[in-house]
């Protein structure tokens, strides 16, 4: 019973952490575990202490290890059940926080996204303030969900690079390539565009707005060799250190795009200890996870498996989800 003991003091929230009406339910509830585990362990060694025979004394014993197996088990469960009550108590006071604190617009997740890239964040800054004047191609490679999107727009969006080109445009390709939706994207983030234009009126105007201008282009999520080729004409190559960073998940599609002197980067997956600090710093900001919350906590990021982006929806999903969920 010293045993049990100890896990029910583990399970037991304490009453700065819980509202007071959810804490004294819970101590029932403990109450109620504690009171059964005792009877059960009461009857059964009665039972083996009064055994008349050797057979009847080893059922006995079978039957008391039985009893205490489904005692912990009821104990396992309701701790498990409180760490998910504080799990998500903490999580609302962080969210409250988050609200009275963050300056409006500010997304946090793309701010935690980035957590575990710093060096993909610097080989792709490097490569793009390269002294090589030729129109570069910088791919980065790797499977769906490994934070290509991730690195590619916060390198887009980084101010300092922003500065260094005159022209500025996003795309998203995905597996199907629609040519018009492409460069009607690209077109109105260049000059603005007219939805009557045809397509080679289109090309035409995208060409026009980036001729002798020093442009930055990412072209996202693209799927094949084939759609690079009918892109590239888009883009005049002027020696005035213009890039385009390309995303894919594939990567022949990536060495048939990039430059000598420039090879895919490969977007790897995050290690556990950029995991759970991405995961810790997306459901409770600033704070340090919770001793009590650790295990579970670890057990879900492992799950993940690197992939950024599980880790940031499960995390989510975890920030949204109430005491019942």
């Amino acid at each position: 019973m010293q045993g049990r003991a100890t896990m029910m003091n583990e399970a037991k929230p304490t009453e700065t952490k819980l509202a007071w009406p959810l804490h004294r339910v819970i101590e029932e509830r403990i109450r109620d575990v504690i009171y059964k585990a005792e009877d059960k362990d009461d009857s059964s060694l009665r039972n083996i202490i009064l055994a008349d025979c050797e057979d009847d004394q080893q059922r006995a014993c079978i039957f008391f290890n039985e009893e205490l197996l489904k005692v912990e088990e009821d104990v396992d469960s309701l701790r498990k059940e409180v760490m998910q009550i504080e799990f998500n108590n903490h999580r609302n006071k962080s969210a409250e926080l988050a609200r009275t604190s963050s300056s409006p617009g500010k997304s946090r997740i793309e701010e935690n996204m980035i957590v575990g890239m710093e060096d993909d964040f610097n080989t792709i800054l490097d490569r793009l303030t390269a002294q090589t004047d030729e129109l570069t191609v910088i791919p980065i490679f790797g499977m769906g969900c490994i934070g290509k999107t991730t690195l590619a727009r916060k390198v887009y969006d980084d101010s300092s690079i922003r500065s260094r080109f005159d022209k500025h445009a996003w795309v998203t390709i995905s597996e199907e390539y629609n040519e018009r939706q492409m460069l009607l994207e690209i077109s109105s983030s260049i000059t603005g565009c007219n939805q009557e234009m045809s397509n080679d009126q289109l090309m035409e105007v995208v060409n026009r707005g980036l001729k002798d201008r020093r442009f930055l282009i990412v072209i996202d999520d693209i799927w094949s060799a084939d759609t690079w080729d009918q892109m590239q004409r888009i883009f005049p190559n002027d020696g005035n250190k213009s890039r385009i960073l390309l995303t894919t998940r594939l990567k022949y599609v990536a060495d048939y795009v990039s430059c000598p002197d420039f090879p895919p980067h490969s977007k790897s997956f995050l290690s556990l200890e950029d995991s759970w600090n991405l995961f810790t710093e997306k459901i409770f900001q600033k704070d340090p996870c919770p001793a009590l919350l650790e295990e579970i906590g670890k057990h879900i990021v492992h799950q993940c498996r690197g992939l950024p982006l599980s880790i940031v929806v499960v995390a989510g999903t975890s920030w949204k989800n109430g005491p019942n969920a």
